[in-house]
């Protein structure tokens, strides 16, 4: 069988595969919202044939760009993601989404639906670049673009590039999303530290403090900012489970 090259880095894909298969899917229904070349869908199906079951009949796939899915063990469905999933209300019992948030122009509107097709109980799993890191933050502040977010493209065919990085949201307005629908249970996970903003976090704390002092007793102003939660890398995890 091809081995299928993911498109997300392979710690944020890691990670995923650890939420999702932390316990027992046996006979559990998991959905896979942009797909991609099926790298997560061959990964999750490869995992449900050796736990004996069949990945056919456990998971489903779906992407804007459906011929690109090279996963033969399940069929990927074409899907827009405009304002609507066209699954039933509690139709599945997991869903993920791989750095697919940031490319639609509905964020919220895709959580709710996320909250409407996943089943009482049910896991809920979205990845998107942590736009709060410190390497993303001086990017915004020097070249008024956060880290993986640019100049967006109008070409349908790059809404799943870079270019079609569209939408950059903070866990704050992620944490608001779920918890507006009714999720609970909402957790934050990273993939990885972020090594450039490691080392610009140890820089300012050595550096920045002295100066901040410094300048507050000068100009007798604001004390000095706390630096936290600042080197954590790109990618967080938000699962939550639904009430009910």
């Amino acid at each position: 069988m091809k081995k299928i090259k993911p498109a997300s880095h392979t710690t944020t894909n890691q990670r995923v595969f650890e939420l999702i298969t932390n316990g027992n899917i046996a006979n559990k229904r998991i959905l896979d919202i942009g797909a991609g070349s099926g790298y997560m869908a061959q990964k999750i199906g490869n995992y449900i044939h050796e736990q004996g079951g069949r990945p056919d009949e456990q998971l489903t796939a779906c992407d804007l760009f459906p011929e690109y899915f090279e996963y033969d063990g399940v069929k990927c469905e074409k899907l827009t993601f405009l304002t609507s999933l066209p699954y039933p209300d509690n139709s599945f019992d997991i869903i993920y989404a791989i750095e697919v948030i940031e490319h639609l122009r509905s964020p919220y509107d895709f959580i709710k639906e996320t909250y409407r097709v996943v089943s009482p109980g049910g896991k809920v799993i979205i990845t998107t670049p942590n736009i709060l890191n410190l390497t993303s933050r001086l990017s915004f502040l020097f070249k008024g673009f956060f880290t993986l977010f640019g100049p967006v493209s109008l070409d349908d065919r790059d809404a799943g590039r870079l270019a079609g990085h569209i939408m950059p949201l903070s866990c704050y307005y992620l944490d608001y999303g779920f918890r507006k629908e009714g999720f609970s249970q909402i957790e934050l996970n990273i993939d990885r530290v972020k090594k450039s903003s490691l080392f610009i976090y140890i820089l300012l704390f050595t550096f920045g403090s002295p100066i901040a002092r410094i300048s507050s007793v000068v100009l007798s102003s604001e004390s000095p900012h706390a630096i936290t939660n600042s080197s954590t890398r790109g990618s967080i995890d938000r699962i939550a489970s639904t009430t009910g």
